[in-house]
């Protein structure tokens, strides 16, 4: 209970699952609900998606393991759309879904005229800012709102005031340079919509100037080593104010990343779930913050931010290269724990690496643990290989036994 409301509050972390695989890792690792698309009609179509049958499969096992899931059909529609959004809301109507998210009022109205009884949340795509304009979704039967990012803490105070829908925000992850992601830049630049799912990213270009009078004579101007990246936002990250965000009534925590590794979904969804468990135990978040702002600095990333509009000024914009400090090695298979298990390799292991696991929570616990590889495997043949290739499964002999549900990442040795 939060003494300063009298509401009590307990959030939900809604994790990202860009395919089958991650989606389960995201479970594992705590989430509470996870968000993904089919094959059509969302808004990362380069993210590998879920098939009919990954559909059916991630359904069953997040209802096994008591994780609610969110279908996006957050993609506009566009007028020569509306026939293929029909049948493929016929093909979908069977599968239990806990929420469809939109972005479209259109998308809503056929949703209505389907007879779907699925919950509606609303995307951030719709800019949503004010009460009114959540007080307007909640009336045509919108459950919950995902707020734009641009919304301030104090902003979702007074909105929270005025509905009973349920809000979400976004707490980690990448930001847009224009409004919640509505970006004409790369349609424009590459001929991609972004807002049909296709984004090629040109606010992560690197620019040069060019003089009016001077055609073809490109000028370079100097950011940093690599060039200039003017439009390039910061990273949000949130986790040293969840307790704020929690106290002013907000439902869900969304951390963003379908596109990003099945690594980064583990690890971030893991820090921020043990974040709100701390704080749903009335613990002072404090000391924690050490450790899980190392362990987010772990993952892929440009600069943090944690107040998007106090850096509009201009330091909320990248000067510094993307940071990468460790690498995704792979994952046990199966549940599989000991000295010696099956793993799923995403980067060439050798013997004699030194690699670090992470792990679901345990209790309250955060566990990691540092192994070295004593031996790599075929999966099925008592041989030893010189290397584990990349999108295969080895069994790997470590020094020492892994938990269950093992991460592996390695430290990126600077130069």
């Amino acid at each position: 209970m939060d003494s300063s409301t009298g509401r009590n509050f307990s959030p939900s972390l809604v994790a990202p699952a860009g395919n089958l695989e991650k989606l389960k890792h995201a479970v594992r690792f705590g989430a509470h609900e996870v968000y993904f698309g089919g094959e059509s009609f969302n808004l990362r179509s380069q993210s590998g998606n879920f098939s009919p049958e990954d559909i059916e499969e991630g359904i069953g096992f997040c209802a096994r393991h008591g994780v609610k899931t969110v279908f996006l059909l957050n993609s506009f529609v566009h007028e020569n759309d509306v026939p293929a959004v029909k049948s493929y809301l016929r093909e979908i109507a069977s599968y239990t879904f806990d929420a469809v998210m939109v972005s479209d009022p259109g998308m809503l109205m056929l949703l209505k005229e389907s007879g779907s009884k699925i919950p509606v949340h609303l995307s951030t795509q719709m800019s949503t800012l004010n009460h009114p304009a959540v007080r307007f979704w909640h009336s045509l039967g919108v459950s919950r709102v995902v707020l734009a990012r641009e919304a301030t803490l104090d902003e979702i105070k007074i909105i929270r005031d005025h509905t009973d829908a349920a809000l979400e925000v976004f707490v980690h992850g990448a930001l847009c340079v224009s409004y919640s992601g509505r970006c004409l830049l790369s349609r424009f630049l590459s001929g991609r919509d972004a807002n049909q799912g296709n984004c090629s990213h040109p606010c992560r270009w690197r620019y040069a100037l060019v003089e009016e009078k001077r055609e073809g004579a490109h000028m370079e101007f100097i950011e940093h080593a690599r060039g200039a990246e003017i439009l390039s936002s910061r990273d949000l990250c949130l986790i040293g104010r969840l307790k704020e965000y929690a106290a002013a009534g907000v439902d869900a925590f969304k951390i963003e990343g379908r596109m990003k590794s099945l690594y980064y979904a583990a690890n971030t969804v893991r820090i921020y779930r043990h974040a709100l468990d701390v704080i749903a135990a009335g613990d002072d978040p404090g000391p924690h913050l050490p450790f899980w702002n190392a362990e987010l600095d772990l993952v892929s990333h440009r600069p943090y931010t944690d107040d998007l509009f106090n850096e509009f000024g201009g330091e909320g914009f990248s000067p510094t290269p993307y940071i990468r400090k460790t690498l995704f090695m792979g994952y046990g298979c199966d549940g599989e724990s000991g000295e010696e298990i099956r793993v799923k390799v995403f980067n060439p292991i050798y013997e004699g690496d030194g690699l670090e696991a992470i792990y679901p929570i345990q209790g309250n616990r955060v566990l990691d643990s540092a192994c070295v590889v004593e031996a790599v495997m075929e999966e099925n043949e008592e041989k030893n290989v010189a290397m584990a290739r990349p999108g295969k499964i080895y069994r790997i002999k470590f020094d020492r036994a892994v938990f269950p549900d093992a991460v592996f990442r390695r430290k990126i040795q600077k130069p």
